[in-house]
């Protein structure tokens, strides 16, 4: 009997913690670049890693970072992102962000679109996001 609850639990889904706040992206036109912001809330005990995103939206999308080499400031992608436990992380201007690269249609303030979010441990999110200035 204690084989079999374990199998059962094997293949329960894991519970996530992971929650997405104040997703938003900026106005773009059809052949033009975007970017989406959110915050990422952690309240597990385990760290968890944000290795993928998708989008409809535009060609190509990545998770960026923006740095600074002396003068100059670029943007630079990045593989994944590792949001710690009971702790947050911010995708927000001027920081990291996802880009969306040539739009596939044009997007206007006030505009609602779903972007996917792959973690290891908490699997995919869907993520609603308003279009913001």
């Amino acid at each position: 009997m204690l084989r079999i609850i374990l199998l059962l639990l094997l293949f329960l889904p894991a519970k996530s913690f992971i929650q997405i706040k104040d997703a938003w992206m900026r106005p773009a036109a059809r052949g033009m670049n975007s970017a989406v912001y959110f915050e990422i809330i952690n309240d597990g005990s385990s760290a968890d890693t944000l290795y993928a995103v998708k989008s409809d939206l535009a060609k190509l999308t990545e998770m960026h970072e923006t740095y600074q080499r002396g003068n100059m400031t670029g943007m630079r992608k990045v593989n994944n992102v590792v949001v710690k436990p009971k702790s947050s992380f911010k995708f927000q201007p001027g920081s990291h962000h996802i880009m969306l690269i040539t739009m596939q249609k044009e997007m206007k303030q006030g505009d609602k679109a779903t972007i996917l979010l792959r973690f290891k441990r908490s699997g995919d999110i869907k993520v609603n996001v308003e279009v913001k200035m």
